[in-house]
């Protein structure tokens, strides 16, 4: 995205008077005591922009809920189940149709009315494709399904898909499916200007954004689902993990995010404080080169993995607080999740016996490694490097700066990468990073034919009894027919916070301080 029209500091240049603008006609309620706090959030990084349909970083992810609303959302357990948000129930038309009823009385943060019309533009080419219609969003990786929105009346849109499209509505849950008000966007101008002060229907509206500082919210007290819980959320940027530990524990701010593991024993010995999150829809493994002279041969991909002793990785890493997939997929892909499909083997004879066969004879495979870039990611690679030398595997660390000097050409290596189910379906997930699109087959690392026609042919099929069994198919593909990367474990999303502050963690990178999250919607 580094390629967008507009910078960063263009943005919060406008910021100022785009936010007064956006802020005339807002319906406020008449002044009085409120007893609510604002909570402020100690954020590793500053968002690109706070915009749903650009990106999917995890700064304005994390930022983006508080200010938007998708047409129907998840529920934020483990099954993801869907429920109404903005639209109040929907129907299909059929395989290719979606109806959707839209909720009444809605009003955007610029006070204007929540109709059909925003509907239609937010879901619209000039919205999802971003700045001159380049095409240069996330949106495409959810919506590219999308044809139209056919508006019937101000309360009523039907959503037509470019073919069949059984998952139509979790798509309209998910990423880039946020609703923005159409009349503020145009009224904005420009890109740079809308984004400096993006308007939208969620519980808190935007103050203002200071460059790698903090993003300010206040309560929206019109919110269609209720009171916000807070007088408003401040999102102050706190790079490093340390200065984070120290600012909650200073009671300057009241909550962190991205605590790594080798904290949680110190966030536990303060009486005030305690650790939340857990388990998010994400999994972390290894990418491989598989062009190179060595991890071209699938026995010596299959004896990577075969050599991890996973639960022990998760245990002394982890504590045990995160999740040893089946194969590429969720539990929460409903009737798209193979249940009995193999769970990932620690088999260190088979290993051998694979190696043996393959012809290697201790070549070094290199492991192209950041500075923990992900937590526990150092500790977790010399842990491997010695599990794959108990069954020969000769594995030498290589450090890197950045995914740049990564994916330098010619790679022939390894290196370590995690992927987001952006809905739960295995065409948000695994077809993100190995689809003929991913970044795998992008880079020229990995292909697969057989692979690559069964995804397209799921595009397309509906009926869950047909889709089983293509997606079992897909996943004995990059299991173990021809694996592109190694399966490491699920990801964890973990914060440290005040007791005193109610809160319930979702799936997903997403926060919710909103009066829909769990820790308020039953109150």
């Amino acid at each position: 995205m580094r390629d967008l029209t507009f910078t960063r500091r263009g943005i919060l240049a406008a910021g100022a008077a785009s936010a007064l603008l956006s802020m005339t006609g807002l319906h406020v309620a008449p002044a009085s005591a409120d007893d609510r706090r604002t909570i402020r959030i100690g954020m590793s990084g500053f968002p690109p922009a706070v915009e749903p349909a650009l990106f999917n970083h995890t700064a304005t992810r994390r930022i983006a809920p508080q200010m938007f609303d998708t047409l129907i959302r998840f529920d934020q357990t483990e099954k993801m189940a869907l429920l109404p948000a903005l639209a109040e129930r929907w129907e299909r038309v059929d395989g290719t149709a979606l109806r959707l009823f839209l909720r009444k009385g809605v009003i955007f943060h610029d006070g204007n009315p929540f109709t059909a019309r925003d509907v239609a533009f937010s879901l619209s080419p000039d919205h999802l494709l971003g700045p001159g219609k380049a095409g240069k969003s996330v949106a495409m990786q959810t919506l590219d399904t999308v044809d139209r929105v056919e508006v019937v009346d101000d309360h009523t849109v039907i959503v037509h898909a470019k073919g069949e499209d059984a998952l139509l509505e979790k798509r309209l849950a998910s990423w880039s499916s946020e609703i923005v008000g159409s009349r503020a966007f145009e009224a904005a101008g420009s890109w740079d200007k809308w984004i400096a002060a993006p308007v939208g229907t969620g519980p808190y509206r935007i103050v203002s954004q200071t460059l790698d500082v903090n993003v300010v919210l206040a309560a929206f007290d019109q919110y269609w689902g209720g009171r916000p819980p807070f007088a408003g959320v401040e999102f102050r940027i706190i790079p490093e993990l340390a200065s984070r530990m120290n600012a909650l524990s200073a009671g300057e701010v009241d909550f962190i995010t991205d605590l790594s593991p080798d904290m949680f024993a110190e966030i536990a010995r303060q009486p005030g404080l305690e650790v939340a999150g857990g388990a998010v829809q994400n999994i972390r493994a290894l990418s491989l080169d598989t062009t190179g002279p060595v991890l071209s041969k699938i026995g010596v991909r299959r004896a990577l993995s075969l050599a991890l002793d996973r639960k022990s990785f998760v245990e002394a890493l982890w504590q045990n607080r995160i999740p040893i997939p089946n194969g590429f997929q969720f539990a929460s892909f409903g009737e798209g999740y193979i249940e009995d499909f193999p769970g990932l083997a620690f088999d260190p004879d088979l290993a051998r016996k694979l190696l043996t066969e393959s012809g290697y004879n201790g070549e070094t495979i290199t492991y192209k490694l950041l500075n923990n870039y992900y937590p526990n990611q150092i500790a977790g690679a010399q842990i491997m490097v010695e599990m794959w030398r108990a069954v020969g595997l000769n594995v030498e660390i290589q450090m890197m700066e950045n995914f740049a000097q990564i994916e330098r050409k010619p790679i022939n290596a390894i290196y370590d990468n995690s992927t987001t189910a952006i809905f739960p379906d295995i065409l948000a997930h695994a077809w993100r990073l190995l689809g003929p699109g991913g970044e795998l087959p992008k880079l020229g690392l990995w292909e697969d034919k057989e692979f690559f026609a069964h995804g397209e042919q799921l595009k397309s099929t509906s009926a869950a009894a047909d889709r089983r069994p293509i997606i079992r198919r897909m996943l004995e593909i990059i299991d173990h027919e021809n694996p592109p990367c190694v399966i490491l474990h699920g990801s964890g999303q973990f914060y440290g916070k005040r007791k005193d502050i109610a809160w319930v963690p979702g799936q997903t990178l997403d926060l919710n301080f909103g009066p829909l999250n769990a820790a308020y919607a039953s109150k």
